[in-house]
């Protein structure tokens, strides 16, 4: 094995002879080289100047390689989201629509929990027990509505009283959750989705995915209202 490494390190620095320009032309090679200058103890500014573009070249590959991550990510889940809206467009069963919605989300979205709150009382009944029928006026409604009025989902920590009522006896294992108002500012209700893990949901994260199943979920909602009611809405 010590003679292959021998022979091999000779035919590199034969090559390397033969081709003086070969680093010239391939700097990418330098870049992972280390050169030790003959200073003694002290580093050249140069040896400092290639370490700092070393560990800058490694920075910026990472964020790429997790550019290319999120970018596939992304992809992947708008290509569910569309499979999934052509889904739910064949159910007419309000019933099998939130059984399926909330299957998806718990397969296909890495959720513990789900939890759809909805204001129309007719219709959350005939959703089935999946789903919790509430008014817009009721007193636990209040500490929602700031979130409900950005119109775009919330990502982050609840506190104690807003778990308990969305999540129940299952509050306790919720340590991060994603709030999605449906409708215009929370009209037709929310929909809560719950995670063990803290870092699953975080303010700041793409909410895309769940602002747009919020338009799907409103949208159909909006089939069931009176003809009058759609037109003055």
């Amino acid at each position: 094995m010590s003679d292959d490494k021998t022979s091999l390190k000779k035919v590199v620095a034969d090559y390397l002879r033969k081709h003086p320009d070969f680093l010239n032309n391939h700097p990418d090679v330098l870049e992972v080289l280390e050169l030790n200058h003959q200073s003694g103890p002290a580093v050249s500014m140069i040896e400092r100047q290639v370490e700092q573009l070393r560990a800058r070249n490694e920075d910026t590959s990472r964020q790429l390689k997790r550019l290319v991550q999120v970018a596939s990510e992304n992809e992947k889940l708008m290509s569910r989201l569309h499979a999934l809206t052509l889904e739910l467009m064949l159910i007419d069963s309000k019933q099998e629509f939130f059984t399926h919605l909330g299957n998806s989300l718990l397969n296909d979205f890495n959720a513990d929990i789900l939890q759809i709150c909805l204001f129309d009382q007719e219709i959350a009944a005939q959703a089935g027990a999946d789903v919790m029928a509430i008014r817009a006026d009721d007193p636990a409604i209040e500490p929602f509505q700031a979130q409900l009025e950005k119109s775009q989902t919330s990502c982050g920590r609840l506190n104690e009283s807003k778990l308990n009522f969305l999540f129940g006896s299952k509050a306790r294992w919720v340590q991060s959750t994603a709030l999605v108002p449906l409708g215009p500012r929370g009209a037709d209700g929310m929909m809560a989705i719950g995670s063990s893990d803290p870092s699953r949901f975080y303010p700041g994260m793409g909410t895309l995915f769940l602002d747009l199943l919020a338009n799907v979920i409103s949208a159909t909602l909006a089939l069931d209202e009176p003809e009058v009611q759609r037109r003055t809405a």
